[in-house]
């Protein structure tokens, strides 16, 4: 029986916010992370590849099944599927060794997640499917790019265009719930998250019902099927680029201006003057005032 056909005659199971954190074989999870208050997660390229590599090693380490993932400034969603019962302990130590990181990285203490991680289980395909929509949707949502497939830190491209290479997301199993011909799945998967986009959504770190209520309207997305897109010519690969990143001593002083402007924010909050920051970096005090004056 399909997934419209669940859909018609109402056999759709609930999506379960979890208070306390649950673990078990089978169980699928959409996971949301987030900085303290106006604190950030990623600053540079760097720091996004060392958390997809992170999450890459808890895979194969934990036997996880990983779905669809969107990596903001702030916050991010994992869609994922357990094996055996080791949910929190896989998160704890992703989390864990990407906090060490950050934290050595710009000259930091404190926490860099807030709390422990949020969990919704989804119980049925239309959940599952309304979970990886709503994922790869948030980065044009939050208004960080005109396109999903134009946002480099999600795993849209696979569900939207061609894809050969060997990756850890397990995109596949997601596209056949709508086509077993993946050409026509990509093509529904296109066109669901075309006109989801044109549906008015609440922010899921600050409304636990977020999801519930796009997945509602995202029903009768899944009966309708419209003339598909042209395809996109972007690849999705992290693998070169990880692979480079793991071989250099990724936790040394900052390169990019980004960085360097933020570890000097980090380090004068935390009492350095700038003549101390200005020896540390190995650069004059003006270049300290002109690295703080600029955006990035």
């Amino acid at each position: 029986m399909d997934i419209i056909e669940l859909i018609r005659q109402g056999k759709v199971k609930r999506y379960f916010r979890a208070r306390h954190k649950l673990s078990f074989p089978g169980a699928i999870s959409h996971i949301t992370q987030r900085a303290p208050g106006k604190e950030m997660l990623f600053i540079d390229a760097s720091d996004y590849l060392f958390m997809i590599h992170l999450i890459k090693e808890s895979a194969k380490r934990y036997n996880l099944r990983f779905y669809s993932f969107a990596l903001m400034p702030n916050h991010l969603h994992l869609l994922l599927q357990t094996e055996k019962n080791n949910l929190s302990n896989a998160l704890k130590r992703t989390f864990n060794s990407y906090a060490f990181y950050f934290n050595r990285k710009y000259e930091r203490k404190g926490h860099v997640f807030c709390g422990r991680f949020r969990q919704a289980l989804c119980f049925d395909d239309t959940y599952f499917l309304a979970s990886s929509i709503y994922i790869h949707m948030n980065p044009v949502v939050a208004g960080l790019s005109k396109s999903v497939a134009g946002y480099r830190w999600s795993s849209i491209k696979p569900f939207i265009q061609n894809f050969n290479r060997k990756t850890f997301i397990n995109y596949k199993f997601v596209l056949k719930i709508l086509d077993q011909d993946l050409n026509i799945a990509r093509e529904k998967y296109k066109e669901l998250v075309k006109r989801s986009l044109e549906i008015k959504l609440k922010n899921s770190l600050e409304h636990a019902d977020a999801l519930t209520q796009f997945r509602d309207k995202f029903i009768n997305l899944l009966k309708q099927i419209i003339a598909p897109e042209e395809e996109l010519k972007s690849v999705f690969t992290f693998d070169s680029e990880i692979d480079a990143l793991v071989k250099t001593k990724y936790y040394k002083n900052p390169k990019t201006l980004a960085e360097k402007k933020y570890l000097i924010e980090q380090l004068l909050a935390n009492g350095y003057k700038v003549s101390e920051i200005a020896k540390k970096l190995g650069v004059t005090r003006q270049a300290i005032y002109y690295m703080l004056k600029q955006k990035t």
